[in-house]
């Protein structure tokens, strides 16, 4: 089948995240708007930069010094809070996750020329595999991202976990091959297992697109950044989902500025935690709308 390219239609949406593990959301932003983001997530990178305040993620690449995530966005303008709450993604997150799920974290990230090769992975590599009654099970909290099981990315014989996770890079720049585009391995969600690390030879592609389109990936999905070997940096905005039961990837409750907490909208308190599910993430009342401080 061919692959998934940029498209408006739901339903295309949809079917490309059941075949491939992934889909493009196109024209999600205008050019202005992307536009606008990404001066913006360029000051603010800048700003961090300068002040030693800056982020590189260990797990990215060996060495690298160069690329630069800016975290915890939901503090940084109400520009960034309105891609966790849009239609299009949130109607996406739903289907892969259900009508109840939270924004695990709000982070850009920025990918520079000379920047070095960040291996292939999945975001659900904390996820046990099933196991027959009787037979020993994976410990969920021993789990590291170098566990495995490793294999290839064909469609698995026997039964998989379903996804717990969706990812959504928001382009606010063009993504091209040359400047380090998001490579996903096409139906590797279904394969039950995660990509060697040691290996370099997985059939990846680069996900090549307009700034205000979104990159959508289920978290089985095979995926990395890019090596850019052009002249020029791309911005992404991620928008990164979980299942209500788990813990966010960035603890936004705990980061969030009290006067930030206090101008949300009952619906994005809800999706940043606020609200225990099902008497989870409680601090004392479990059924309380909104969780208070101890």
């Amino acid at each position: 089948m061919p692959l998934p390219e940029p498209t408006t239609d739901q339903s295309r949406q949809r079917a490309d995240l059941d075949e491939f593990g992934y889909c493009i959301i196109a024209e999600a932003l205008t050019q202005q708007e992307a536009a606008a983001l990404c001066e913006r997530i360029s000051a603010q990178a800048s700003a961090e930069r300068a002040q030693a305040l800056d982020f590189h993620y260990p797990a990215e690449a060996e060495g690298d010094d160069v690329n630069q995530w800016v975290y915890q966005l939901i503090n940084k303008g109400e520009e960034f809070q309105q891609l966790a709450l849009n239609a299009a993604a949130r109607e996406l997150a739903t289907y892969l996750l259900g009508a109840d799920h939270l924004l695990s974290s709000l982070d850009a990230h920025i990918t520079y020329p000379g920047n070095k090769t960040m291996p292939l992975h999945a975001d659900q590599w904390w996820m046990p595999q099933p196991a027959m009654p009787g037979t020993p099970h994976g410990r969920q909290g021993d789990l590291t991202r170098t566990s495995g099981p490793y294999g290839e990315p064909t469609s698995a014989a026997v039964p998989i976990s379903p996804p717990l996770a969706a990812n959504m890079m928001w382009m606010a720049s063009d993504f091209t091959e040359a400047n380090g585009a998001t490579r996903m391995v096409p139906g590797s969600h279904l394969s039950g297992c995660l990509p060697d690390p040691s290996r370099q030879d997985y059939p990846a592609v680069a996900i090549e697109a307009p700034a205000g389109s979104v990159l959508v990936w289920e978290g089985r999905t095979w995926h990395a950044a890019g090596l850019n070997t052009a002249d020029h940096p791309r911005f992404g905005i991620v928008t990164y989902y979980c299942a209500p039961i788990m813990r966010g990837l960035a603890n936004l409750t705990y980061g969030m500025r009290s006067e930030v907490r206090d101008a949300m909208s009952p619906e994005l308190l809800k999706l940043c935690g606020f609200t225990p599910w099902n008497s989870y993430g409680m601090t004392d009342d479990p059924n309380a709308a909104v969780i208070r401080p101890g």
